[in-house]
């Protein structure tokens, strides 16, 4: 529960600073941060992500189908002396949007716990405005992601084919029906400027 209230804290405090300030932190460089020293092996996991990606996110049928596909950023950078990794998911891209005010902002916190050897996970975005814990485990290949969402679905989340210049993410949802995971979002994310 300590730990929850931990990341509600910094979770609004980083979202005002992203929000606000989001242009200043990208310009002067802030993601560059390096891991800390004494930050578990497992923060490796997630440093192939650090730096500007631009994506393409895709909302798929469960057929598979593409229905809807927007172009976005999403940036990613240590934060808290270099034991924890924050992301910033924004759609549309801020340099292609016709109006400021309709940009879609999400904001992710992770930490690793190694008390229980799993990620602790927080994110928050400026459609729900609600805060969504997730718990994660991770290897060199991929990280998984598990969190119940507001209406009560099974959710998993994973990143994989984690390259030097691109990766991919799917979000799934837990069919009781089928008992089977269903894709519902796909991300595929080249290095900004590659």
């Amino acid at each position: 529960m300590k730990i929850q209230r931990i990341f509600i804290f910094f979770a609004i405090v980083l979202v005002s600073i992203q929000l606000s300030a989001q242009e200043t932190i990208r310009d002067n460089g802030l993601q560059a941060l390096s891991k800390h020293n004494d930050a578990p092996k497992a923060t490796d996991h997630w440093g192939k992500l650090v730096g500007n990606w631009d994506i393409i996110f895709e909302s798929i049928d469960s057929e598979g189908n593409v229905q809807q596909s927007f172009d976005g950023e999403w940036n990613w950078f240590y934060i808290l002396n270099g034991f924890a990794i924050q992301d910033v998911f924004i759609l549309p891209p801020r340099k292609k949007a016709e109006d400021p005010k309709t940009i879609f902002y999400g904001v992710g916190i992770r930490i690793y716990n190694e008390e229980v050897n799993k990620w602790e996970s927080v994110w928050v975005d400026t459609s729900n405005k609600k805060l969504e814990f997730r718990e994660a485990s991770s290897d060199d290949n991929e990280i998984i992601l598990y969190q119940t969402n507001n209406e009560g679905e099974k959710i998993r989340i994973t990143y994989f084919d984690m390259e030097e210049k691109s990766f991919e993410w799917k979000q799934e949802v837990f069919s009781v029906d089928k008992n089977s995971w269903i894709a519902t979002q796909l991300i595929h994310a080249k290095k900004h400027g590659k």
